[in-house]
């Protein structure tokens, strides 16, 4: 039963994780120095995630022209929610816990999609779908980091068990040829302790065997007439 609930807890918060709504707010932004209309998105997604998937989304509606600062635009834009060409002005900016999408579209004639037309809702939807895309994209790259370091961790684990059974192996083998020549030492010990015994008996013989040719020798000399 506590397994199925953790299961069930599991796939709720992945199920959370993949529909997680993004923070959007229409503000007034200063882009290249100008002051624009729009909306700005903020979401924990790194920004390098962001940054490629929304150039990618731009692409979608023009040629995307890219200038420093983080600043993207599409110029004669086509918009599915707008018959006439626009202006689209994005920025994008690393955050210390995240990152934030800035977009304004220029509709013509002064007028921005905004909170105050339909427009702005078109826009709202736009980034609503853009962040689950990158919210996606983030959870999938998570999960390729967390299953590449478990795979390596697995393959660091299996060499050092592979490399500790290789050492188990020679520690056993080296164990047979210690008993072995320690079998052997204590063969040559024994027949050391025996050729002592037995050449100790013949120094004995050999030194009795010298004084008896010497009194032999001395015996001879002396009948010298």
């Amino acid at each position: 039963m506590k397994t199925k609930f953790l299961t069930l807890v599991l796939l709720l918060m992945s199920s959370a994780g993949v529909f997680a709504q993004a923070d959007i707010k229409p503000v007034q932004q200063d882009v290249a120095k100008v002051k624009r209309v729009g909306y700005l998105m903020t979401t924990s997604v790194d920004s390098r995630i962001v940054e490629q998937a929304w150039k990618k989304k731009l692409a979608q509606y023009g040629r995307v022209l890219s200038e420093r600062g983080g600043v993207y635009k599409v110029e004669y834009a086509k918009v599915p929610f707008s018959d006439k060409n626009v202006l689209i002005v994005s920025q994008i900016d690393s955050r210390s816990k995240g990152t934030t999408l800035f977009l304004s579209v220029d509709m013509g004639s002064y007028e921005y999609a905004s909170s105050t037309n339909n427009y702005g809702r078109e826009v709202e939807a736009i980034l609503q779908d853009f962040h689950k895309e990158v919210d996606y994209e983030s959870q999938v790259s998570d999960a390729d980091k967390t299953l590449k370091e478990a795979t390596d961790k697995q393959k660091d684990v299996v060499r050092k068990s592979e490399r500790n059974l290789r050492n188990l192996k020679d520690n056993r083998a080296e164990k047979i040829k210690l008993f072995k020549r320690l079998e052997e030492n204590e063969k040559e010990l024994a027949q050391l302790q025996a050729d002592s015994v037995r050449l100790r008996s013949e120094v004995e013989q050999a030194s009795n065997l010298l004084e008896d040719q010497k009194k032999n020798n001395e015996s001879v000399k002396s009948r010298k007439p």
